[in-house]
């Protein structure tokens, strides 16, 4: 028993890596990867942003390469750019002149759609790549979505160490971070963006008990070896 209560709280002391930090966003790209490929809406040359998307892993497209998925790359802009025509014509009958930009986007009524967009976008991109570049690619991706934190963080965690979530844990842990990005957002609404920290480490810790009792040992130790490597 006391083994237990030392692991339960080495767990939740690793909190922090998975739960969001910040008020609970809609989700742009988290099953694509943890990131979005566009930044700009209004772009000249998309290919460029996807260039130097793909920059951050370290990967430099051939000639060959871009060529094949140039016609992808440009389809994809032209359904961001509706998307955002669409959506900023609709805040304008309701009187809100604003622009539709990438944040906006990401996080309104569009972000399924914008979500949906990028994931097939970053598939093709994968497609194209080269054996080493899609193992780059695929630790970038990896990387981006711990850093986001959350369910899909702790998924990744899983499966790198050779412990992945069951078909049977997916939906009960993937319950509980729903449960908690509700209570935080209304943390956040109640203290109009500045919420009380000490509720919120509440909550972290209430979510993370929760978690931890539905993992096996292999999976707990592999949420406490991932959070050594963070310090």
């Amino acid at each position: 028993m006391r083994k237990a209560v030392w692991v339960s709280a080495l767990l939740l002391a690793a909190t922090p890596l998975f739960a969001q930090e910040e008020e609970p966003q809609a989700p742009f790209a988290g099953g694509g990867g943890g990131a979005q490929v566009f930044t700009r809406v209004d772009s000249v040359n998309p290919m460029e942003q996807v260039k130097a998307f793909l920059a951050k892993a370290s990967i430099m497209l051939n000639s060959d390469q871009e060529r094949t998925l140039r016609p992808a790359v440009e389809a994809a802009i032209k359904q961001l750019q509706e998307i955002s025509d669409r959506f900023a014509a609709r805040r304008e009958r309701r009187g809100r002149g604003d622009t539709a930009g990438i944040a906006s986007l990401a996080n309104g009524p569009a972000a399924q759609e914008l979500k949906r967009m990028n994931d097939d976008l970053m598939a093709k991109i994968n497609a194209v790549l080269k054996p080493d570049q899609q193992a780059a690619f695929k630790k970038f991706q990896n990387d981006e979505i711990k850093k986001g934190g959350g369910f899909a963080a702790l998924k990744v965690v899983m499966e790198e160490a050779g412990a992945p979530l069951t078909p049977e844990q997916e939906p009960q842990i993937q319950g509980l971070y729903s449960e908690d990005a509700k209570q935080r957002a209304q943390l956040f609404r109640e203290a109009q963006g500045r919420p009380d920290p000490a509720k919120v480490a509440d909550l972290e810790k209430a979510t993370m008990a929760k978690v931890a009792r539905l993992l096996t040992a292999a999976q707990r130790k592999a949420l406490l070896d991932s959070r050594a490597r963070q310090q």
